[in-house]
């Protein structure tokens, strides 16, 4: 299992989960922002290594904002307010109120916010991790032996499991804090895995979480390790509909009602494996299409002109997962790394993961 790809999937599934029936108002946040009265300041969140916004607050002739989200977080999240390139960091659950006190000509240093532990929590994060790399330079700061104490110390006994998620997910510049291919990185991870499975059992990041300890521990010892990914629960746990290239809507729910065995493949088009999984996925579908077999493939690019580009010569059914769409897919599907790729059988249940695309040919044969 790679593990760059996990940790990188750890990342990318740090998204928004805001849906929810209730009619309850959901979080606030208010608060100051002294120099920026009439701008706009973007809300964002994180969806597949990318920093989307959802909404944009005009900051008021008082130097006042507010935005209320319409309905409850269904879990605790992170989100960002951005305003002229820097970007202040909080974390919403529920109907969690947060006040942010700040200065427009230095937005994301020496700010307050308030409302809630989990909050305070953000704030020393990024003070401790701003404070050092002031002091050493970005390169240094990313593998401070001090730095990641502290803010090992931080997972241990904060008792916020959203800040213990934040640590964790937390880079500088391009280079992750916390990688599971290091022993003493990937304890601080698993202590972060247990306290969302003790917290937060039914919080869809804590399969997530479980599976990139257990799989980075089977990849440091593959011949004394044992593990198993958790498939979604027996049958396809939510559909994915969207539209291929040339614009024709499609259906995973209905694919999978044909009686075809179909390759649910999630990718990345821009991603360094992609063309070689493409072709194993060509030489699949040449084989066995007319035996019954289906390809349904979903892409997670950044741009949806380069997707249509690469995915106007394939055969089978691929749509593109825009960042506006969320990662309701990924944490569906427990999707840690790409490529990954599930099989589906004839009666419509998803029966197999595989993370190996060379062992789909025997797979699929079986299935057939």
């Amino acid at each position: 299992m790679n593990v760059k790809s996990l940790i990188i999937a750890s990342i990318a599934l740090s998204a928004l989960t805001l849906g929810s029936c209730s009619r309850q108002q959901g979080w606030t946040i208010d608060g100051t922002i002294s120099g920026a009265a009439g701008e706009k300041v973007a809300l964002q969140a994180f969806n597949n290594n990318n920093w989307y916004t959802i909404d944009s607050i005009v900051v008021s002739k008082n130097d006042h904002f507010e935005y209320k989200a319409a309905a409850p977080a269904a879990y605790p999240e992170v989100l960002r307010l951005s305003l002229n390139g820097a970007s202040i960091y909080f974390p919403v659950d529920s109907v969690s109120k947060v006040t942010l006190t700040a200065n427009a000509a230095s937005f994301n240093k020496n700010y307050s916010l308030k409302g809630s532990q989990a909050a305070l929590k953000f704030v020393e994060i990024d003070s401790l991790i701003s404070s050092t790399v002031a002091a050493k330079g970005e390169a240094a700061a990313a593998t401070d032996s001090l730095l990641k104490r502290q803010l090992s110390q931080i997972v241990l006994t904060a008792n916020e499991p959203i800040a213990s998620y934040y640590v964790i997910n937390k880079r500088i510049g391009n280079q992750a804090l916390f990688d599971p291919a290091s022993k003493r990185d990937l304890a601080v991870i698993g202590a972060v895995a247990q306290e969302f499975d003790s917290k937060l059992p039914e919080d869809p990041r804590t399969v997530t979480l479980r599976n990139i300890y257990l799989g980075a521990k089977a990849a440091a010892n593959p011949d004394r390790f044992e593990t198993t990914i958790e498939l979604p629960e027996a049958g396809l746990s939510a559909d994915i509909k969207g539209y291929d290239n040339k614009g024709v809507a499609h259906s995973l729910y209905e694919a999978a009602s044909k009686g075809d065995v179909v390759l649910l493949s999630f990718t990345n088009y821009e991603h360094e494996a992609s063309p070689a999984y493409n072709v194993i996925l060509a030489d699949l579908y040449n084989k066995y299409h007319e035996r019954g077999f289906e390809i349904f493939q979903l892409a997670f690019d950044e741009d949806e002109v380069e997707w249509k580009q690469s995915a106007v010569n394939l055969p089978w059914i691929t749509i593109w997962n825009s960042p506006s769409d969320g990662s309701a897919a990924i944490i569906n599907y427990n999707v840690n790394m790409l490529p990954l790729s599930y099989i589906i059988d004839r009666d419509g249940v998803l029966r197999t993961r595989v993370t190996d695309p060379t062992t789909l040919d025997g797979i699929i044969s079986k299935a057939l």
